[in-house]
């Protein structure tokens, strides 16, 4: 293992680096007093922004130790110090890292700790050097565990009355990434993908795809979707071929298409109740499952915003259905964010 100390990593929304004195403010406003956030912590909510500084203190004294890993979470926009992400326990003997982590509470909901973790992982596989990851959390904060899965995580099982924090002795549901878990997918295209928009002769090609999105989509909610694909799925690719609000852009590899996007213009004029809406909607996206992992969805979404922007709309959205936890990792990790949400109740 590389003994790296904590070195700065950006992602698409966040900085982390190490922590600065003058942090204290933030962190004792977003996180530190709160105890919300604090309930299934080791340590009680500071009731003192002078306890946030003197944790500071000896956090800071610490970076210039190799093996101390200590994230303070930036958030690019405003600039705030917002979260901490951190190395809990190294076993070097496995070549072991635990992670902790917390987030100011007006932050939640919104992706950013999977965001953060994921690049902490990534950091610590490929500059630091360790095997394998871990984290925990208390059975009764399963929010915990949906940022866990999000960031690529595996479920290993609960370790019964293994750990303590602020509610007592608890249940700990333990997550794990090996880097025999990651490497092997991370893998790059024998050439580069070549991303533009579809030519007519390769609708059936992009009906091949739409298939794949149609069984993915059955298998997940059956009570929903029907099996097959049916005449009307398959005529339908002509139809949005010919609508001049829409666009379908492939993704080629070797001279195959191995991705599709459909793209739908969404003009909504100015109501009593919401201003103007000119937006690029990706309506229909996916990869062939023979080919995911290799960047080929990335270069998709860079095409897609590029042309969004020189299109002048103001923004690019989606929409996806719960049970695609995967599809839902990989948006957050391009910088989508969710902003409204449909629920239901079965009577």
């Amino acid at each position: 293992m590389n003994k790296t100390g904590t070195q700065t990593i950006e992602t698409h929304r966040l900085i982390l680096r190490q922590f600065r004195l003058k942090d204290a403010e933030d962190m004792f406003a977003a996180w530190a007093s709160d105890p919300d956030v604090t309930r299934f912590l080791t340590w009680p909510a500071h009731t003192s922004e002078d306890i946030t500084r003197m944790v500071l203190t000896d956090w800071i004294s610490r970076y210039g130790d190799g093996s101390f890993f200590n994230w303070a979470i930036e958030w690019k926009e405003t600039g705030k110090v917002i979260g901490n992400i951190s190395v809990v326990r190294i076993e070097e003997a496995i070549e072991e890292a635990e992670l902790g982590y917390c987030l100011g509470r007006a932050y939640w909901g919104r992706g950013i700790m999977p965001e953060a973790l994921r690049a902490v992982m990534d950091f610590l596989f490929d500059t630091v050097g360790v095997s394998r990851i871990m984290a925990g959390h208390d059975v009764n904060n399963p929010k915990s565990g949906r940022v866990m899965e999000k960031a690529g995580m595996r479920k290993e099982g609960v370790r019964r009355g293994a750990g303590i924090n602020n509610q007592g002795i608890c249940d700990v549901c333990c997550w794990s990434l090996l880097r025999s878990d990651r490497n092997p997918a991370v893998r790059k295209p024998p050439v580069p993908v070549i991303v533009r928009f579809a030519k007519e002769n390769e609708l059936n090609a992009v009906n091949v795809l739409r298939r794949q999105v149609n069984d993915l989509h059955v298998a997940g909610r059956p009570d929903t979707f029907k099996p097959g694909f049916c005449d009307e799925l398959k005529n339908f690719i002509r139809t949005i071929w010919e609508d001049p609000q829409r666009k379908i852009v492939v993704a080629e590899l070797n001279g195959e298409i191995v991705g599709f996007a459909v793209l739908n213009h969404i003009f909504r004029p100015e109501n009593p109740f919401m201003y103007v809406r000119d937006f690029l909607d990706i309506d229909e996206f996916a990869v062939d499952e023979s080919h995911h992992r290799q960047g080929i969805a990335s270069e998709m979404i860079r095409f897609i915003r590029d042309y969004a922007a020189e299109k002048n709309y103001s923004r690019v959205e989606l929409n996806m259905w719960e049970f695609n936890r995967n599809a839902l990792a990989f948006y957050e990790a391009a910088g989508f964010t969710t902003y409204r949400r449909y629920m239901e109740i079965y009577i």
